[in-house]
């Protein structure tokens, strides 16, 4: 069984402020349903890394488990240290708003989000080759990033289409 989680964490407004982390999945029908969440005031290392171990306490060893969340390092840093097992991905959403802002291309970012979601190494040769030719600086921090973090189709694990961390 292999289960693709949402990891993301969300800047709190108001009164008491702080930061709510959240864990969600989703079933075969799209339902989603939360597994995890806390409260902390502040975004760092350590609070991602207890998160993160109260959710392998709770649910245990689990093959073929997959993260999605953004690129931010730290989440990163603690699926690596506390479930090194688990496969990280990174959100489509958050990747395509990133090519957009760094490269103001709003075209760059509709290739890549087309190049991620397709299931064929045929149609992915096809978009990046599309991507090269519109913007080669754009190309370059795709394949930088690597494909395996970002695209079904390289994927080393699957993903069902759960490409952005939305649902979290």
């Amino acid at each position: 069984m292999c289960l693709v989680i949402a990891v993301d964490g969300t800047h709190l407004k108001g009164r008491f402020g702080g930061i709510m982390f959240a864990t969600t999945a989703q079933d075969g029908n799209e339902q989603v349903y939360p597994i995890a969440f806390r409260y902390d005031d502040s975004k760092n290392i350590l609070s991602w890394e207890w998160f993160l171990d109260f959710f392998k306490g709770a649910l245990g060893h689990i093959d073929d488990l997959v993260f999605i969340s953004n690129r931010h390092a730290i989440i990163k840093a603690g699926i690596s240290k506390v479930l090194p097992y688990a496969t990280h991905t990174i959100c489509c959403w958050y990747f395509s708003k990133n090519i957009r802002k760094r490269y103001h291309k709003k075209d760059v970012a509709a290739i890549k989000d087309r190049e991620a979601r397709t299931y064929t190494e045929f149609k992915y040769n096809r978009h990046m080759e599309e991507l090269k030719n519109v913007f080669q600086n754009a190309y370059d921090y795709v394949v930088d990033t690597g494909p395996h973090k970002c695209t079904s189709v390289h994927s080393p694990e699957r993903r069902y289409m759960v490409m952005t961390t939305n649902v979290a």
